[in-house]
């Protein structure tokens, strides 16, 4: 398989990830999620849950997909309703990354 194919597969795992997390359904969650254990990544764990603990996964999940922002408050309002404390926002914008390594230097030359 080359890159593309490979891109290509994670590109359909995650548009079809967000339309299936839109559903609610935690049955289909983990049907998609066994369908494509390669690109499920850490999502890969849910397969083991009961169907309780996999459903609060993938409110979970709801909050860190950017894609779903339109959900996000009743997906952190059903986790709150069970008392279930919502994960932490990512401090991240979208698109920026983490640098690794050493500090950059300031161009100023002082740092």
């Amino acid at each position: 398989m080359d890159e593309r194919e490979l891109e290509r597969g994670y590109a359909n795992f995650h548009r079809g990830l967000n339309h299936i997390l839109r559903l609610r359904d935690v049955k289909a969650f983990k049907a998609h999620i066994a369908r494509h254990p390669a690109q499920a990544g850490r999502l890969s764990h849910c397969l083991g849950l009961s169907d309780e603990l996999a459903e609060i996964e993938m409110y979970k999940a709801i909050l860190h997909r950017s894609a779903l922002k339109d959900i996000h408050g009743e997906a952190g309002a059903w986790l709150e309703e069970r008392g279930i404390k919502p994960p932490a926002a990512r401090m991240m914008k979208s698109g920026s990354r983490k640098r690794r390594g050493r500090p950059r230097r300031r161009q100023d030359g002082k740092g």
